[in-house]
């Protein structure tokens, strides 16, 4: 009677054969939060642990440990600690070792004091650093292995007897013939 079509498919209009396809939008990232922050007023012991970037702008003393994260000393920071995170950055002063899996920037107004072991290593003009850098991570295992190999050509060797453990020795058999 109403010949009435179903089909699932509807003829494009004039309007719609002009207008070209829409592009795909990708959602936004997720804007970067801001670090937690340890105030100017604040001082720490112990060891620091967390999973998100971390400033530190008052005195920390211990071990951070941030692997997969930031830690940022302040201007006002002052941190005696090893640190163990993705990237460190020291506008203030550290003392201590520096394990980065990224890099590791000592800008203009920073100091640091101690051992550096970043594939990356960034130091500002006026920068103060004292201490070891080594890029290579390798190199550092290697260090590490033969430090106990140069200690151990220093001490006296096993097989032959010091001088205390000689006169020991004849002591005893003094005492054997009386």
């Amino acid at each position: 009677m109403f010949d009435k079509r179903k089909d699932t498919n509807p003829t494009p209009t004039s309007t719609d054969r002009g207008k070209p396809a829409e592009p795909v939008r990708q959602p936004a990232a997720p804007p970067k939060p801001t670090p937690s922050s340890i105030g100017q007023t604040v001082s720490i012991e112990g060891t620091l642990t967390a999973q998100e970037d971390i400033l530190i702008e008052g005195r920390f003393n211990g071990e951070v440990v941030l692997l997969e994260n930031a830690v940022v000393v302040g201007q006002t920071g002052n941190i005696r600690a090893d640190i163990k995170a993705k990237n460190v950055t020291v506008h203030g002063k550290a003392n201590g070792d520096i394990q980065a899996t990224d890099q590791v920037e000592i800008s203009a107004s920073g100091s640091m004091r101690g051992d550096i072991l970043s594939p990356r290593v960034i130091l500002h003009d006026g920068a103060k650093f004292k201490g070891r850098i080594d890029m290579e991570p390798e190199g550092i295992q290697k260090a590490a292995k033969a430090a106990p190999a140069t200690a151990k050509a220093k001490e006296p060797s096993a097989s032959k007897p010091s001088d205390a453990a000689a006169t020991n020795v004849k002591a005893a058999e003094t005492r054997a013939r009386a």
